[in-house]
């Protein structure tokens, strides 16, 4: 076929060639024959007219284009010839992409080679299942069509239970808008909330470029609110305040409060405290938040965490009719930082069904976002299951979280049948459990009797140091094993 396609590829070539030699002498005679003939109304050289100016030029551009500004990609990066460190773009700096990721988008892209046997060889069971899973979310199972402009339901069902896993509040997917990337998600608010220059929004300085270029973009003002870095970059309300009234003296109607947490280019970890106060502040003085919050992952001091402002609103009894709130989420951060996959979403609560249908008409401009970058932005918010995770989720095991060390040790309650079986083999009951564990699976788990544990109780230690790509077989091979053996020794 391939052969076939060149052949044809030549001959038209070949056809086009001799066309254009025939024109390119036909042409040639034409032209012999005309400078024989005098042509009265051609215009003689001298009196030709003069080239025309550029229909272009900087000076005749959109304004709002030169006022923009983007730091992170400014003159200091054009002219830069060695390491980048000016913006976050991870595997540009060596890290290597998550396996599981990777392994679902190629299967995704390639359905036909899910049902060979040679692919359970070279993709972990998680990704293949997954893989299927989200195939049959797509209409058609093509990652090369168009989708729902909101992105693909199924995906948006997931984030959707994700964010619900996360801040223990319900999630609409209804609400979920997927992007490429969290920057379109910006903009496209952007557009929607500024109509002029008189309309301001309340930035944090230091801030990320993305909000005064699109600001300007867009013909709106930003109204800077500034961090106190002598309380670690620290956003204070009454500095808020101040600058909001400051701008209202101008005449300037502020739409919106930004805040970016964990925060970019500062990097503080908001305290939940603190978020309470923004979101009230937010709720007496009418104004949208927008919280981008796409660096949600990337904590790194024991005794900070991470609250989304979403979370916050709905523990201080807060709902859709008292706030308005739009959270910006990207696979570009976090541990995954797959920034060139573009994929991000944003979650809008708090507005009326009017409003929601002018940010589907804005969304829909742009048909959708792309599909592999959908496809990333729901595993980011549904992982392949930590072992932790999957102990948890195992009939009759409690493992508490890992704070330390490299181990896990799960408790587990076995049937009363198992016992009496262990003990027949003259055994412990979790080494009984374990052995056939390992006969099954080739899992190794060490007993907890070994390390001594309160009488009556039976726990097993299990390391948590295995291959991150490893993780994912070891899961499925300990959760069929441990569903077959509770049905055997089922009381």
């Amino acid at each position: 076929m391939r052969r076939f396609v060149i052949g044809r590829g030549r001959n038209f070539l070949n056809r086009s060639h001799q066309q254009n030699l025939l024109s390119s002498s036909s042409s040639h005679c034409q032209s012999r024959f005309l400078s024989s003939t005098s042509v009265i109304d051609s215009p003689s050289s001298s009196s030709m007219a003069p080239t025309s100016s550029p229909a272009i030029t900087v000076d005749s551009l959109n304004p709002k284009v030169l006022k923009c500004e983007y730091a992170v990609r400014g003159e200091i990066v054009s002219i830069a010839q060695i390491l980048y460190c000016n913006i976050g773009n991870p595997q540009s700096l060596g890290q290597q992409p998550i396996t599981f990721f990777r392994e679902v988008l190629a299967l995704c892209d390639h359905p036909s080679i899910l049902d060979r046997s040679e692919t359970q060889g070279l993709f972990s069971a998680d990704s293949i299942e997954r893989a299927w899973q989200i195939l049959d979310q797509i209409p058609g199972r093509a990652t090369g069509a168009y989708s729902h402009s909101q992105g693909i339901k199924g995906l948006r069902d997931t984030i959707a239970a994700g964010i619900e896993a996360r801040d223990g509040f319900p999630a609409d997917p209804n609400d979920i808008f997927l992007t490429d990337g969290a920057s379109p998600a910006v903009h496209m608010m952007m557009q929607l909330l500024i109509r002029s220059e008189n309309d301001g929004i309340l930035c944090p300085i230091p801030q990320y470029p993305l909000y005064s270029a699109s600001i300007a973009l867009h013909g709106g003002t930003l109204v800077p609110y500034y961090l106190d870095e002598a309380t670690g970059w620290g956003l204070e309300t009454s500095e808020v305040k101040k600058q909001l009234e400051a701008a209202k003296a101008k005449g300037i109607t502020v739409r919106a409060l930004v805040v970016i947490n964990p925060g970019n280019p500062t990097g503080q970890v908001l305290a939940e405290e603190n978020q309470r106060a923004i979101v009230e502040f937010c709720k007496k003085e009418g104004l949208v938040l927008l919280a981008d919050e796409v660096y949600q992952e990337n904590v790194y001091v024991p005794e900070k965490k991470f609250h989304s402002f979403k979370k916050v609103s709905r523990s201080m009894g807060y709902g859709e009719k008292d706030i308005s709130l739009v959270s910006f989420q990207s696979v570009s951060k976090g541990y995954y930082g797959e920034c060139g996959k573009r994929g991000g979403y944003m979650e809008v609560t708090g507005f009326s069904a009017e409003v929601r249908e002018q940010i589907y008409k804005v969304a829909s401009v742009n048909l959708c976002s792309n599909i592999s970058g959908q496809i990333l932005a729901s595993l980011v918010m549904s992982p392949p299951k930590t072992l932790e995770d999957a102990f948890n989720s195992l009939e009759g095991i409690t493992c508490n979280k890992a704070e330390g060390a490299m181990y896990l040790f799960p408790r587990i309650q076995l049937p009363e049948k198992a016992i009496k079986a262990a003990e027949a083999e003259k055994t412990v009951p979790d080494a009984f459990y374990c052995r056939r564990l390992l006969n099954a699976t080739g899992i190794v788990l060490v007993p907890g009797s070994g390390f001594g544990q309160v009488p009556g109780t039976w726990h097993f230690r299990c390391t948590i140091l295995p291959q991150e790509d490893k993780i994912p077989a070891i899961v499925t091979r300990l959760t069929d094993f441990h569903k077959n053996f509770m049905d055997k020794f089922r009381n």
